[in-house]
């Protein structure tokens, strides 16, 4: 109660009406299987389209015939998408022996020619970072399958053109378009290179690594032995920073202690004057990544750990493509790993390893955030249909009912198993799987089906599981009518047949009890296409067989369970199972006006009781809350019948 201690006028807040239930999503996908590339830990990762999964895990792939029947989870991400699927959590496979793509940068000068050589003893190179009068530069051209090498010391440069002046002649006029230069300064490792994660895909990542700088100005006063330097301007400089000081003659590099004003203060002092115009410029380098299209750009970065700069720290946490781990402490200028335009890094040693197995598939229990597989698709709540496509295992689907069934939240969509070799199962083969189940929580469904090779060129077709489009088909339906709605009499969109036609005698067999399989149609000669034929969960228990009986009560004790929490810890008593008892109606009343319960009136579609029928005081004393809600839901007209006849006056002629 709140405390009244001095004379005034108070104000308060009462909340006595019933707290709204709000429906939970009901389309909110996961599924588990091998992708081209893409994260291995963490939690599963959302995509929003098929192009956020080709940006995120890679596209279509062929990693062999060992992969072969590995390969369905980016045409099964295509049909779902295609099928009116949203939201769809990706958990990515791998199995033993995969590798991530590897390149060690080195640090010192690699550059190349400005212009073809016009004297065998000058040259006009695209940068002079680190190249001084002391230098000598090797000469690297390549061309029509022949290398030339040389290496030549350097007799003096011209800063503002970048033309070089050599001791002695090349024997020949280089071309820069072939031509790269090395300098002779050592090359220490700086750091390593590493693919964001595992898989042959990191072999194809390109990466040009340069020089750059943020800020350089002008010497305008310096006393020998000194660590002050005057300069025309210090915007870009700051603290920590390498500099290089080029006089035309020597270059000189040290370390940014401070900055006052026009003027900076180096770690150590440079014991020569520095001629006033002399150049001063901050060493930085940049990265840029390119895969397919994906471009990454880091710049102004450095080698030592400097906020803001340090090359560990802003690449890590934002490159969606490589890692970069630290081998060497030294953070001279000398040695960061530089290039030039046209010079390329190219990663290799990325491994996608062997086929996963069943227990790369149901995955491990690390822990939240640490969890594999299917494992790791219980860290998503929103999470209402899960699949594996193209995996058939019994262990793997036994591992994602069991999931559905402890959940209590989610449907399992099942492939059928093909015979070896990926041939088309039969009809006996789909019995026998069906057999090895018995769930309300997932359904089967048979044939597979037909869809253009995406990696072939020539108009071949390949058979594909109907996991992802059918999870498309359950979204769209949801959307569009509703979680009560059936699955079924839907068009399978983005195929261009089925593996298998079945006429109505062999549905006849699979949908009836005891197999309850649903079937995929060809109905092409009443124009109206693949469409599904089939609402059935694969169980025995006869009140539970329809899925979309089965998910509307997901949906119903998943948005009471959400709406509710506010219950807990609130008075026992009749106030409060007044008010939840209001809040549980309002949503049923919600629900049976969209037309996923029956009856005429609201009284013939649900009943909600809360009050001491349901609870005991013996259930109050130990804080228990009982409320008892009954529910009719709707059922699909799976039989159609239509009773016609011949009708004259006075008589009539039935035909049943």
């Amino acid at each position: 109660m709140p405390e009244y201690l001095a004379p005034g006028v108070y104000v308060e807040e009462v909340d006595r009406g019933p707290q709204p239930i709000e429906g939970v999503s009901t389309t909110t996908t996961g599924m588990v299987g091998v992708t081209k590339k893409g994260p291995t830990d963490g939690l599963p990762v959302l995509v929003t389209s098929f192009a956020d999964f080709r940006r995120k895990f890679g596209g279509y792939f062929d990693f062999g015939p060992s992969f072969l029947a590995h390969r369905y989870l980016p045409l099964a991400v295509d049909g779902f998408f295609t099928n009116g699927g949203k939201r769809l959590y990706i958990k990515r496979v791998v199995g033993t022996g995969a590798g991530s793509s590897t390149v060690t940068a080195q640090g010192g000068l690699v550059t190349r020619l400005d212009k073809d050589m016009t004297e065998f003893n000058k040259v006009t190179l695209k940068t002079l970072r680190n190249i001084d009068s002391t230098t000598a530069l090797t000469f690297i051209m390549k061309k029509d399958g022949v290398v030339d090498i040389e290496s030549r010391t350097i007799l003096k440069y011209d800063p503002a053109t970048r033309e070089v002046t050599l001791s002695a002649s090349l024997s020949k006029a280089y071309e820069a378009a072939y031509t790269i230069v090395k300098t002779s300064h050592s090359r220490p490792n700086t750091f390593a290179i590493k693919a964001a994660n595992e898989g042959s895909w990191g072999d194809g990542i390109d990466i040009r690594v340069q020089h750059e700088s943020s800020a350089r100005a002008k010497v305008v006063k310096h006393v020998a032995g000194s660590n002050v330097i005057q300069l025309t301007s210090t915007a870009g400089f700051y603290n920590g920073a390498w500099v290089e000081i080029d006089d035309g003659i020597i270059k000189k590099y040290g370390k940014v202690a401070s900055k006052d004003g026009s003027s900076v203060t180096l770690a150590a002092s440079v014991l020569s004057a520095i001629p006033v115009n002399a150049m001063v410029t901050v060493c930085e380098f940049g990265i840029f990544v390119s895969y397919e299209g994906v471009t990454e750009a880091f710049s102004g970065l450095t080698l030592e750990n400097i906020p803001g700069h340090y090359y560990g720290d802003i690449i890590n946490n934002s490159s969606k493509l490589i890692t970069i781990a630290a081998i060497s402490a030294n953070t001279d200028p000398l040695y960061y790993p530089s290039g030039d335009d046209g010079l390329r890094i190219i990663l290799s040693g990325g491994s996608d390893g062997s086929a996963p197995v069943a227990a790369d598939y149901k995955g491990d229990d690390g822990g939240p955030g640490a969890r594999t597989g299917l494992q790791a698709l219980q860290d998503i709540d929103d999470i209402s249909i899960i699949a594996v496509p193209g995996i058939a295992d019994q262990a793997v689907q036994d591992a994602m009912i069991a999931q559905c069934s402890n959940l209590k939240y989610r449907f399992a969509i099942l492939d059928p198993k093909p015979k070896t070799g990926n041939q088309t199962p039969d009809l006996t083969d789909v019995q026998t799987q069906r057999g090895q189940f018995d769930t309300k929580y997932a359904a089967l469904y048979y044939p597979r089906l037909m869809v253009r090779d995406p990696l072939c060129r020539e108009n071949v077709e390949i058979p594909v599981p109907p996991s992802g489009h059918m999870a498309g088909i359950y979204a769209r339906t949801d959307i569009e009518r509703g979680v009560h709605k059936a699955p079924a009499n839907e068009v399978v969109r983005g195929i261009s047949g089925l593996e298998l036609t079945l006429t109505k005698a062999e549905q006849e067999v699979l949908n009836p009890p005891p197999n309850h399989i649903n079937v995929i149609r060809d109905f092409r000669g009443y124009g109206r296409s693949y469409r599904v034929w089939g609402a059935r969960c694969i169980t025995s228990e006869s009140s539970w067989k329809y899925i979309n009986v089965r998910r509307l009560f997901i949906f119903i004790e998943k948005s009471i369970e959400r709406g509710t929490q506010w219950v807990v810890f609130e008075p026992n008593d009749h106030h409060t199972w007044a008010r939840v008892r209001q809040s549980v109606e309002n949503f049923l009343v919600t629900v049976w006006r969209d037309g996923g319960l029956q009856g005429r009136k609201v009284g013939d579609a649900f009943y909600v009781k809360c009050d001491e029928t349901t609870m005991t005081q013996t259930d109050i004393d130990n804080g228990k809350l009982i409320m008892e809600i009954g529910i009719a839901p709707v059922k699909p007209a799976e039989f159609v019948i239509f009773r016609i006849g011949q009708w004259t006056a006075g008589s009539n002629v039935e035909e049943v």
